[in-house]
């Protein structure tokens, strides 16, 4: 067997080396893609769920004019900017991440908007005034609590959840209100002005209105305590 030369040895050596550096840059390059998609895979996320908003708008006649465009332009880039090593760059990677979150804040403004002109509308059109109209008093109490949950619903965030909730309450609200008839204008004064003024006495309280209080079943309604006790 001969003896091994110097440049055999050498070249051995070389072919070492390359195969251990290969490796290192394999595991930098697994290590830099990991740690990019870890932060693109949460932008993508929070796109994901706005789109949801969207279609959950869309699909009660709301948010019809959002513009769903540019929602690809994150990953077009990728197909663009790859490397030698066919994995896409830093800056193909940092350009998505921008693109992604610039789409998603779009769609996050226009769902807000989208959102707060649908619960606008569709509180408006409930007969509300109905309410005090019921005459269970329990019922009185449940439409009561149901306005309050849709006022609150309503100044809060856009989300699938709140859709639903502020969707499904509404329907059950509108439903009782539905066969309930209006009230006079002269006893929707009278109530509003009862609950803004606390500590009204009989005197306040003309005869005429104490008879559409009873006429309107309203009578059951009001509590009188004698100042002092």
């Amino acid at each position: 067997m001969t003896q091994m030369s110097v440049y055999e040895k050498a070249k051995l050596l070389e072919d070492h080396a390359s195969r251990i550096a290969d490796g290192e840059d394999s595991q930098r390059q697994a290590t830099r893609v990991s740690r990019w998609l870890l932060e693109l895979r949460s932008q993508l996320n929070q796109l994901r769920s706005q789109l949801a908003v969207t279609h959950a708008l869309q699909s009660r006649g709301a948010g019809l004019d959002i513009d769903l465009s540019g929602i690809d332009d994150g990953r077009a880039g990728f197909e663009r900017n790859l490397g030698p090593s066919g994995l896409p760059t830093n800056p193909a990677f940092s350009t998505a991440k921008k693109k992604t979150q610039a789409v998603t804040d779009r769609l996050a403004e226009e769902n807000q908007a989208a959102w707060s002109a649908w619960t606008t509308q569709l509180l408006a059109e409930l007969p509300l005034a109905r309410i005090s109209m019921l005459v269970e008093v329990e019922a009185e109490k449940q439409a009561s609590k149901w306005q309050l949950e849709l006022e609150r619903i309503s100044r809060g965030k856009a989300s699938k959840e709140a859709i639903t909730t502020f969707a499904t309450t509404y329907a059950g609200l509108a439903e009782l209100l539905q066969d309930t008839q209006d009230p006079p204008e002269a006893l929707v004064g009278l109530l509003n002005r009862l609950r803004a003024q606390s500590g009204l006495t009989l005197s306040d309280v003309t005869d005429e209105e104490i008879t559409l209080l009873r006429q309107c079943r309203m009578d059951a309604h009001i509590t009188l305590k004698r100042k002092g006790s």
